[in-house]
């Protein structure tokens, strides 16, 4: 086979190899992977290097830059359609305050039923080792699919996930972030997981910031979101705030970025998707990590609370099942 040296441009040096005495056909590949057949010309010998014309090689697709802004939107959302099991989708957006103003498309996650069945195992937790690509793209208000998967700006790769669900069991769990080569570990510290009320969970940090353990109210009102924040200690207002958004209520958390909808009082599967819970990050002053982690950090947060506060393994509080302190955000603020 002939050797081929790539040039920049669209033209292509060959070596005419052993054997291959002038108008004999031989076949490379471009620089683009595609075949060509060339012919040895007249006069040249082995070792001697003529230059062809090739066709260029397809540009590639450079990785857009993620939107910014001082918060970080995630709308935690249901896909359930009728006879199929229901899987769940991510929404992310960059925001310029925590109740959703000026919220700017960003990133989309989906964890799937086929992803969980396809990581199970025996004597397993079906996340540990899940692995949760997070898109530069959005989420189809009419099916909840993700749009575009052709960048992948990071991944949330689910480390450790107790198997165990007994309620004596403080064991952390912890995952990471992978962005461009960089990891940016997450860690959910242990905590009660006895019983859910008037317990505060366990402190979890993303990177090197610590978000403050919640505390999940005493008495839950039926009619409303179920509000809690992990706080930023030492700076007011930084942190993530997390609504639970109860069916039939109007408030007071924050909707999910239209046209999401909300949970209606009487469920019926009908493949568009449905808000189940809404995050609100207010980056911290001192913020290390880009925004795709704190878009990550929140599904995986989604996961890991009810372990640690009503030992169910982490396998996700579907919308329901977890909570925390009723902390408002001008509560925070002050």
């Amino acid at each position: 086979m002939a050797q081929v040296m790539a040039a920049p441009s669209a033209m292509m040096t060959v070596q005419v190899p052993e054997g291959a005495p002038p108008g004999t056909m031989v076949q490379l590949t471009a620089p683009n992977g595609q075949p060509v057949q060339v012919q040895i010309p007249p006069g040249l010998g082995p070792g001697q290097q003529f230059t062809i014309a090739v066709p260029a090689a397809a540009p590639q697709m450079m990785m857009p830059a993620a939107p910014a802004g001082p918060v970080v939107l995630v709308d935690h959302l249901l896909v359930a359609n009728c006879g199929k099991f229901p899987g769940q989708a991510f929404a992310g957006y960059a925001a310029d305050d925590v109740m959703g103003a000026g919220a700017r498309p960003a990133f989309a996650s989906e964890v799937t039923f086929g992803m969980i069945m396809d990581n199970m195992g025996c004597c397993k937790n079906p996340y540990q080792g899940l692995e949760v690509p997070v898109y530069l793209s959005t989420i189809d208000a009419g099916n909840g699919k993700i749009t575009d998967r052709n960048f992948e700006a990071a991944r949330l790769h689910f480390d450790v996930v107790p198997a165990c669900q007994c309620p004596c069991d403080n064991t952390p769990i912890s995952g990471r972030v992978v962005k461009a080569g960089v990891a940016y570990p997450l860690v959910s510290h242990g905590g009660p997981s006895a019983c859910p009320q008037c317990i505060a969970d366990a402190d979890m940090t993303v990177n090197s910031t610590t978000l403050k353990g919640t505390l999940y109210p005493c008495c839950v009102q039926p009619c409303c979101d179920t509000a809690f924040t992990r706080p930023v200690e030492g700076e007011p207002g930084a942190g993530m705030y997390r609504w639970i958004l109860q069916p039939c209520a109007s408030g007071p958390g924050r909707d999910p970025v239209q046209p999401f909808r909300r949970m209606p009082c009487c469920f019926c599967p009908g493949g568009k998707p449905i808000g189940l819970q809404t995050y609100s990050m207010q980056l911290p002053a001192k913020n290390d990590v880009p925004p795709e982690v704190w878009f990550a950090a929140a599904i995986f947060e989604s996961v890991v609370y009810p372990y640690h506060q009503q030992g169910d393994g982490g396998g996700g509080d579907g919308g329901g099942g977890g909570g925390g302190g009723s902390v408002r955000v001008e509560e925070m603020e002050r």
